[in-house]
């Protein structure tokens, strides 16, 4: 994406963002953050089993953790995401920094292997969570009937796409989806850039056939753990709500955050979610006969609690980096003392 791509993108997204903000209204908004109050502990404190979970689930993946900390592991988690946040655009930034933290206990290929198949597993997650979202709020929430019409037929748009990628894990999925890259018009020029590198792409798409085949119950544990993850993630909605004297269900609580979710992937091009994520909080309190302004309400806490989290995951890479520092220094001089001995 080019930088003028970058700015255009940029300049629609806080646009959107500042109408939506001046349509509910500074002072609703002030008045409704200084309500949280102390919700901002449990929306904060929610998170922490989110990535909680999420490091169960990619720890599910490693398989041999012996050679990496759980606590090591909950770190790079914490500090990926925190990465991923403050990427511009296609939040994508946390991977180089796993697989670069990685590399020294497990080696660069497992490195490697089990990042990409943790991102490909928490990418399919959110399909299957979807899956369960919709079906949940066709039974239990009074929709609509245009809203359902649209949730049915994403219903099956989704089914398709995790049969795919399930069929595809038997087969090896990297090499299949770099095929298809190379056709699509705006991102085919960087698939052809790593279409030379077959042979390393056909060693991870083999670990990944591997994963689903030899090893089903950590496939099955690590997306049960990541479904399990955005299941938990939606207590933050639950919260922020009641925070402001608005009672909603936990069936309530998971479709805003599936839809909100469904609306941030969809654009995820926009840089920092600007706008696409009012939008969808916007759209989808109005399908439940909600005040829909309050979705900027919701958009700006649920940023706040970003903000908290990615100074969480900066100061764990700053220390993370001071101790290896430390280790080496430490190494150094028991080196030279047993070579003065």
């Amino acid at each position: 994406m080019s930088k003028i791509s970058k700015i255009i993108l940029f300049l629609i997204g806080i646009s959107v963002f500042t109408y939506l903000v001046m349509d509910f209204g500074l002072d609703n908004i002030l008045t409704n953050l200084q309500k949280t109050g102390w919700y901002f502990i449990p929306v904060i404190g929610v998170w922490g089993f989110v990535y909680l979970f999420n490091t169960f689930a990619w720890r599910s993946i490693i398989h041999n953790s012996s050679k990496i900390s759980f606590g090591k592991l909950l770190s790079i988690t914490i500090s990926g995401f925190a990465l991923n946040y403050i990427t511009p655009s296609v939040a994508v930034g946390g991977e180089p920094y796993r697989i670069a933290e990685l590399q020294k206990p497990l080696g660069m290929s497992k490195a490697v292997s089990s990042t990409f198949l943790y991102t490909m597993i928490h990418f399919l997650s959110s399909f299957v969570f979807w899956i369960m979202v919709i079906l949940l709020a066709l039974i239990s929430l009074t929709l609509p009937s245009t809203i359902r019409i649209l949730l049915i037929v994403a219903l099956l748009a989704f089914l398709i796409v995790v049969y795919f990628f399930i069929n595809r894990h038997k087969n090896g999925i990297l090499e299949s989806l770099l095929n298809i890259s190379t056709k699509i018009p705006f991102i085919k020029k960087i698939a052809i850039k790593y279409s030379d590198k077959t042979e390393k792409i056909k060693q991870i798409d083999h670990q990944i056939k591997d994963l689903y085949l030899n090893r089903k119950s950590d496939f099955f544990s690590a997306l049960s753990l990541e479904i399990l993850a955005r299941i938990i993630a939606s207590l933050e909605n639950l919260f922020i709500l009641k925070a402001i004297g608005i009672d909603i269900t936990f069936s309530q609580a998971l479709y805003i955050n599936a839809f909100s979710s469904f609306v941030i992937n969809l654009f995820f091009f926009m840089p920092l979610e600007l706008g696409s994520r009012e939008g969808g909080l916007v759209l989808v309190l109005k399908t439940l006969r909600i005040s829909s302004s309050l979705g900027i309400y919701i958009g700006l806490v649920n940023r706040i609690r970003e903000l908290l989290w990615i100074l969480i995951g900066l100061i764990l890479i700053v220390s993370g980096k001071k101790k290896t520092n430390k280790e080496l220094t430490a190494k150094e001089k028991e080196y030279e003392k047993s070579a003065i001995v």
